[in-house]
Order: structure tokens, then C-alpha cells, then sequence
């Protein structure tokens, strides 16, 4: 066995600091799942995401991030919680991940930096370098890597057991671990996801246009939105693909506080939201994911959704 009390160790570790789900790979090359980013780049189903080009090779290869890396740890950090959308179609929606009061980056890369200082303790040498979604990493295929789960026709990562309402981050390691076995696609013959997608962003399984993508319209185009493009109701985000997964259905949720709805913004009507100044809208969401979109992003999803119910 590779490294067994050093696997064991890190594990436990990743526990301790509240990761639901820790898997292991080995480093190498991702020859093949570049090769199907390439495409996708190049088709621009990117949107405007231009910053992916950018750091493709090192997507590619992590030997370009940490020079002699082994291995990757995967980490699953759920974030989900008993609380539900409203269905009154007056209270627009925003995304889970988004609800409560600080941005996830934040909570999760202070929890990175102490894990990786801590497994840098284990032995002499090691060396480590972490990313909470924000870096050169494709994530979701060393997730489904290290047996996290497998990415789904919805192109998130879905677990067995709980589902897909989780972030995911990853730790590049320059030590050989035990690696874990990738899952099992139980995505099946079930199409709950590309049939509910009301915008046709998932328009076949396992491919994702952004350009039609709600989520990336209301958090990352920075121009207008495509008129003839129904937000359905939501202004920053959106989980519908996730909503009618039959894997999030089993009733797992966070312990994390900082993940449950904040009352100033949770299930408010679009008059009450319509109403915050720009001095308002700062000061509501400093130091969350909605601040993102900025006020000027804010106000025009709030019209677009507004308007499409009027």
C-alpha cells in the first residue's frame, strides 16, 4: 500500500476540519478530459469566460502549478440546508450556495490554508498548494477521480448519498498516496436534468452551453442578458438541474451556520429588493457570493425576472 499511515492521517485531518467527503488520485496528465475542454472552448460554450483560455495547460497538466506533484486530494464541503425557495412568484430565487452571510471562498480557503499546514507537518518536505473552485483546476474530474462522486448529466458532481449540494476543493500533494476508485455513473437512463433545464443549457447529457446557462447570466456576463433568455425567476443562480435530481433528495444538511439563509435577503419580494440603494445592496451582501454580481448586475436581473412575470 502506498503511504498508508500518511493517507490515514490526512483523511482523518480533512474530517476534523469538516469535509464531508475526502478521495485520493494520482497525478498525471489529463490528456483526454483536455482534450473535451478544448472542444468546448473552442465551440465558445464558455460565454464570456475568456479567463478559461487562459489557464488551459495548466488545467491540463498540475506539474505547472506545483512542480512535483503526486498527488491529488479531493474534498467535499456540503451546504445545504432545511430551508426552501418560497413559490411565490413576487419572491425571485437565489441560488443555495449563495443564501447565507459570508462567501464560501472565504470560509474555505482559511480551512485549506490550516488543513495544508498542517499535513505539511506530517513529514518532512511535503509540499501542497489548494484551490477552492477559483484556480486552474479542473476539479470536478479529479473529484470524480478520487471517488467524490461522478459528474452528472447536469455536469455537477453527485454522491450516492448526498447528492450534489456541495463545494468542492482540491489540494495538490507532492507525496504518493492511497488512491481511491472512481464511482459509479448512476445517472442511468434519467433525464430529470436536460428536461428541466428551461432554458436548453443542458442540451445533451453531460454538455453545457453557458451562453444559455441562468447561472452564468445572472453572476458572470457583465452585459445584457439575451432577451429572449427566461430567467424563470432567478436572480443570482440557479439550482433547478440539482432541484429535480433524485440524489439530492435524501435529507442531508450542513452544520456550517455560515450556509443557512440570511433574513435580509432570503425570500424577499422583488418591491423589497427593488428597493435597496446601491449604499443598501453593499452593505446587505458585503462578504457574500451575491455581492459578485454587482448592483449594477443586481438591478438588471431584477428587471429582467420581474418583467418576465408581469
Amino acid at each position: 500500500m502506498l503511504n498508508d499511515r500518511l493517507s490515514i492521517a490526512i483523511k482523518q485531518m480533512c474530517a476534523e476540519a469538516g469535509f464531508i467527503k475526502t478521495g485520493f488520485s494520482g497525478y498525471e496528465i489529463l490528456k483526454e478530459e483536455s482534450g473535451f475542454l478544448r472542444m468546448w472552448l473552442d465551440k465558445g460554450l464558455n460565454a464570456g469566460m475568456q479567463w478559461m483560455h487562459n489557464s488551459f495547460e495548466k488545467r491540463r497538466d498540475p506539474s505547472l502549478i506545483l512542480e512535483d506533484v503526486k498527488s491529488v486530494i479531493s474534498l467535499a464541503y456540503f451546504y445545504d440546508t432545511p430551508a426552501e425557495h418560497n413559490e411565490n412568484i413576487q419572491i425571485p430565487k437565489i441560488s443555495r450556495y449563495a443564501w447565507g452571510k459570508r462567501d464560501y471562498h472565504k470560509i474555505l480557503k482559511k480551512k485549506l490554508k490550516q488543513l495544508c499546514m498542517e499535513i505539511e507537518k506530517l513529514e518532512t518536505d511535503i509540499r501542497t498548494k489548494s484551490y477552492i473552485d477559483d484556480g486552474p483546476v479542473m476539479d470536478k474530474v479529479w473529484a470524480q477521480r478520487s471517488g467524490i462522486g461522478w459528474i452528472g448529466k447536469n455536469t455537477n458532481v453527485i454522491n450516492k448519498e448526498f447528492g450534489s449540494y456541495f463545494f468542492i476543493a482540491t489540494i495538490f500533494i507532492n507525496r504518493e498516496l492511497n488512491y481511491d476508485k472512481p464511482v459509479e455513473d448512476l445517472c442511468g437512463s434519467c433525464n430529470l436534468c436536460i428536461e428541466a433545464c428551461p432554458t436548453g443549457a443542458l442540451f445533451k447529457d453531460y454538455n453545457i452551453d453557458s451562453n444559455l446557462c441562468i447561472s452564468y447570466q445572472t453572476i458572470e456576463n457583465r452585459g445584457d442578458i439575451p432577451a429572449d433568455l427566461n430567467l424563470n425567476g432567478w436572480i443570482f443562480g440557479c439550482d433547478i438541474c440539482q432541484e429535480v435530481c433524485p440524489f439530492t433528495r435524501n435529507k442531508f444538511f450542513t452544520n456550517d451556520e455560515n450556509f443557512y439563509p440570511s433574513p435580509g435577503h432570503f425570500n424577499k419580494t422583488y418591491d423589497e429588493l427593488n428597493g435597496l440603494s446601491e449604499d443598501d445592496f453593499n452593505n446587505t451582501f458585503n462578504g457574500t457570493p451575491v455581492k459578485r454580481t454587482k448592483y449594477k448586475g443586481w438591478q438588471r436581473n431584477l428587471k429582467k425576472a420581474g418583467e418576465e412575470i408581469s
